[in-house]
């Protein structure tokens, strides 16, 4: 393949090959069988592109997936890029190009944000893009997705709380007659129409792309869909070609859109300061977070469960207790799961994002075991949880990175929230813990934001629980966030602990307020590294769960 794609650079002239990871739809979370990256350099990770040259190929990883990257690729054809906290892929990647060079990118595969902060960054060395209208990668491998007719179903009102309909005449009413309103963001579509399909693992959405006119909304697709709603239209993805009028403004959002659709648009293309889909999605009503209530109740049952197993068997193996998990997920009413688990045991746990459970590696005593997991119920919105267990009695070093992870959760969950608190600070809370504890300074590390928003997917923005510019916004009541915090360490292990939350108000004030009632594991808490005002806290958590 690696061989293939050089031959392919040198006959187009190209020096350099950006090759992506994620598809069309610009999709988190795309299937391996449909990642151009993953037949490259054999990195199975859900982000991280590669840059392919005549004489180099480069993965590129964030800080959840060192370990794992150096555990999958070629290290004979490929070099890991280890990206640390903060720094941009973008800028190592143009970094490693010379200047004059010629770099092809796939503008289906690349938002129009991105494109352009890649134009200007090349632009400082003379760097030249070219924009490629197809995958390269596919003129040697057919990229496939999982088959299947399942239609995309309406969930029930009950559940969404508001209607397609409801949603669509909030939008239109912002409108002018000659406008139209471009979505391509799958998550969007999906809770714009209340639509809902499980024919991709670890995702409740259907591919299309939707354009909103100020009578009615188009859904352009190629799967079988309900009708969401009366102002709503269903046409093939084939029309899509020609979904704009003539002399119509078409507005659209520059971080969720393709280059390949941008052009399509371009003359006639009205950028949208705020994504005003992704902010109503941010926002849960009622009985959104009564739905998200309902769905934790039964992702506790399914790690106390996994919980008891640890403790009462022996030798049981990480793809063993990670196929408990599903098969606990499904006999609680889940649709599937929400992402891959993530089931680590011993040295594992301080691979962040460690998907492969092994069947060849058991739990033994004293081992911690990672348990990240989540499940999509009928309603499409995703639960996310981790615990961080440990076979038989805890050793000291053990306890204490145990407890200073639960000192960075219970901080900043207790935070005195205001209208002006952002994600960033929450994460900054945790941050100071961590580095207090000296466990920085002896190896270990937190090498990932401390949350991120939960909605249709794992990972929605807003809001970001993070110190990159995302986490900057202000929090708001009824968004749902994970705080997760975590210390890791090659060969030693790591903890995670990680409550998915929403942010309410009680009495006039912000509060955060978790979803799930599981407990933390009292035999790995050391007291003595607790404040009394911590004490209180965990006092007041074991209590009410």
């Amino acid at each position: 393949m690696i061989n293939a794609l050089r031959n392919y650079l040198s006959e187009k002239n190209l020096d350099f090959l950006l090759i992506n990871t994620t598809d069309e739809f610009l999709v988190e979370y795309n299937e391996l069988t449909n990642c151009s990256r993953y037949y490259v350099t054999g990195f199975s990770g859900s982000t991280g592109d590669a840059l392919l040259s005549a004489h180099g190929l480069w993965q590129f990883v964030d800080g959840r997936y060192h370990e794992q990257a150096d555990n999958e690729v070629d290290h004979g054809t490929t070099t890991v890029v280890k990206l640390q906290l903060g720094e941009s892929f973008l800028e190592k990647m143009v970094e490693l190009i010379p200047e004059n060079a010629l770099l092809g990118v796939v503008a289906k595969k690349i938002s129009l944000n991105f494109y352009k902060l890649l134009k200007k960054k090349c632009a400082v060395k003379k760097i030249k893009i070219k924009a490629l209208d197809f995958d390269p990668v596919e003129k040697f491998v057919e990229l496939k997705t999982t088959e299947s007719k399942e239609p995309a179903r309406k969930i029930d009102l009950e559940i969404a709380g508001v209607s397609a309909d409801e949603k669509f005449l909030k939008i239109s009413k912002k409108l002018r007659k000659k406008q139209v309103y471009l979505e391509t963001n799958l998550e969007n579509i999906a809770y714009f129409t209340n639509l809902r399909q499980y024919k991709t693992p670890y995702s409740s959405v259907f591919k299309a792309k939707m354009a909103i006119y100020k009578e009615k909304a188009v859904i352009f697709t190629d799967e079988q869909a309900e009708h969401p709603g009366e102002y709503f239209e269903i046409r093939p993805m084939k029309d899509f070609l020609e979904f704009l009028p003539p002399k119509f403004e078409a507005l659209y959002v520059p971080s969720t859109i393709n280059l390949a659709d941008f052009r399509l648009i371009k003359r006639n293309a009205v950028p949208l300061r705020k994504n005003r889909i992704a902010l109503m999605k941010s926002i849960k009503n009622e009985a959104e977070i009564a739905h998200f209530k309902k769905n934790f109740e039964r992702t506790d049952r399914v790690v106390e469960k996994i919980s008891g197993m640890i403790a009462q068997n022996d030798d049981l193996t990480e793809a063993q207790l990670a196929k408990a998990v599903e098969k606990g997920y499904l006999e609680q009413g889940a649709r599937q799961l929400s992402f891959k688990t993530i089931l680590a045991a011993g040295a594992n746990s301080s691979i962040i994002h460690y998907s492969h459970p092994s069947k060849e590696v058991a739990v033994k005593t004293g081992d911690f075991v990672l348990l990240d997991c989540g499940g999509h119920f009928e309603g499409g919105y995703s639960t996310d949880i981790t615990r961080t267990f440990i076979k038989g009695e805890p050793n000291e070093l053990q306890k204490r990175v145990y407890t200073t992870v639960l000192r960075m959760f219970l901080n900043a969950y207790h935070h005195k929230v205001t209208s002006r608190t952002t994600g960033a600070t929450l994460d900054r809370i945790a941050r100071k813990i961590a580095k207090k504890s000296g466990l920085l300074d002896e190896g270990f590390n937190f090498n990932h934001g401390l949350g991120h928003g939960v909605g249709i997917n794992v990972h929605e923005m807003p809001p970001s629980i993070s110190s990159g510019a995302a986490g900057k916004k202000f929090l708001k009541e009824n968004m749902v966030f994970t705080i997760e915090p975590g210390l890791y360490k090659a060969g030693f292990g790591g903890v995670r602990l990680e409550n998915t939350v929403y942010l309410t108000k009680k009495e006039g004030n912000f509060v955060i307020q978790s979803l799930s009632k599981m407990k933390f594991e009292p035999k790995c808490i050391d007291e003595r590294l607790l404040n009394e005002q911590e004490l209180k806290w965990l006092k007041e958590w074991q209590e009410e769960r």
